[in-house]
């Protein structure tokens, strides 16, 4: 049985990357780190060099996951992200301030809806102590 991470990589290599199984076994996706297969496929997303394919179809010849996965990083940044190893780890700490950012928006919301509910429940409390 796959552990968690493998299976939550397995759902982003099928819906985010638009990849099918046999590709995913050919290019012997586990190998890589998840985090550093994910930072490569935005790199090259957000660079218009990756696109996830709509039905199948994509406007630009996506580089195989092979490639993504088993090249070296000096070698993926020249041959398919077409950028320097300082662009690339400006991306990635760029990328690691977003997430950090988004988590602390999403804690931020719970807690202001843990706090709502919280005084939904006083005072209906105090309603009925009324009565």
């Amino acid at each position: 049985m796959l552990s968690l991470e493998n299976q939550w990589e397995l759902i982003y290599v099928y819906f985010r990357m638009g990849l099918r199984q046999k590709e995913m076994v050919k290019a012997r996706l586990f190998r890589m780190p998840f985090a550093e297969l994910r930072n490569r496929h935005i790199f090259l997303e957000r660079r218009g060099l990756y696109q996830t394919p709509y039905k199948g179809q994509t406007q630009t010849g996506n580089p195989k996951l092979k490639d993504i996965l088993q090249l070296p990083e000096k070698d993926f940044l020249a041959s398919l992200a077409h950028a320097t190893p300082e662009e690339y780890e400006v991306f990635k700490k760029l990328l690691a301030r977003e997430e950090e950012e988004a988590e602390e928006e999403e804690e931020e919301d719970r807690d202001a809806l843990y706090a709502e509910e919280n005084e939904d429940l006083d005072s209906e409390g105090s309603k009925t102590a009324q009565e």
